[in-house]
């Protein structure tokens, strides 16, 4: 059985030095010119003195962005990168699939990609490990594991809604799209940038619109907050028989939606390891 979790997630004392770091990460990859790092600096810290601590993890990363691009007064500081490695994983897509294709268990191996996909880290600063990435795919331990269930679900959901995280690891979620075959899927990205999650623009230049029906959700929180989401997308949601959510973003956003969801992602963090019952750092594939 998965462990008990709380039925919310929302902002903790924990996150303050988190969202400054982030920021410093910014500054450090090259994405913030030096004579606006200490407005932005600043902007920051007098909007997380003020933080309520009510919101959801998502609520308070789609503000904090909200304010950086403000401040930068650039709409999207993450493009090049992303269709950087966008292009990167392309350029990997014929190993993988071949990796998933003479795999015992092609939908296993699909998934462990996946997740495989949500531990790497797209700065500019820290090179890509292909050969380090596909061997923690093929070794990984899943601290929870509902993967055989996740399996049973697809055959009976009549629309599976498949939510995407970041830009680059969505070629493996293509390929965990086209393992899985489904008749009526759809691909959700975020309805506008922030960090370096997917957009439409993404999943379409990697070709998952050629798979699935690709959507914007509406937002541009860095997970999914139903409320502020677009009509359109509820409905989709609402209709869909299952749901599979990739990354941390989406779980924060929707660990407590009464809904067949299925979360992939590593815990990053504390405060999302503890909430989910398992070590920062782990793997996982758990029901809502």
């Amino acid at each position: 059985m998965p462990p008990e979790r709380k039925a919310s997630l929302s902002v903790t004392y924990d996150c303050i030095p988190c969202a400054i770091g982030s920021l410093v990460t910014l500054f450090n990859k090259g994405l913030v010119p030096e004579e606006k790092q200490e407005p932005a600096m600043r902007a920051l810290l007098a909007y997380l003195s003020q933080l309520d601590f009510r919101l959801s993890l998502p609520q308070m990363g789609k503000e904090m962005h909200r304010l950086i691009r403000d401040v930068l007064k650039n709409p999207d500081p993450y493009l090049e990168i992303k269709r950087t490695f966008n292009q990167l994983m392309l350029g990997y897509y014929p190993s993988l699939k071949k990796l998933v294709e003479d795999a015992a268990d092609p939908f296993l191996m699909a998934l462990r990609l996946a997740i495989a996909g949500n531990v790497i880290d797209f700065g500019p600063n820290r090179p890509f490990d292909f050969n380090a990435t596909l061997d923690r795919a093929k070794s990984m331990v899943l601290a929870v594991d509902e993967s055989e269930s996740l399996q049973d679900s697809l055959p009976r959901a009549k629309t599976l809604l498949y939510l995407g995280d970041n830009a680059g690891e969505i070629v493996m979620d293509r390929i965990l799209l086209e393992t899985i075959r489904h008749p009526n899927v759809y691909f959700a990205v975020r309805g506008a940038p922030v960090i370096n999650d997917a957009t439409i623009d993404d999943a379409r230049s990697v070709g998952i619109d050629r798979i699935a029906q690709v959507i914007s959700n509406g937002d541009d929180a860095p997970g999914t907050i139903l409320e502020t989401t677009s009509p359109e997308f509820r409905d989709i949601f609402d209709r869909a028989d299952l749901v599979i959510a990739k990354g941390q973003g989406n779980y924060e956003g929707l660990c407590g939606i009464d809904k067949n969801i299925y979360f992939i992602l590593m815990a990053k963090c504390d405060h999302v390891a503890a909430h989910l019952g398992v070590r920062k750092g782990d793997l996982v594939v758990a029901t809502a």
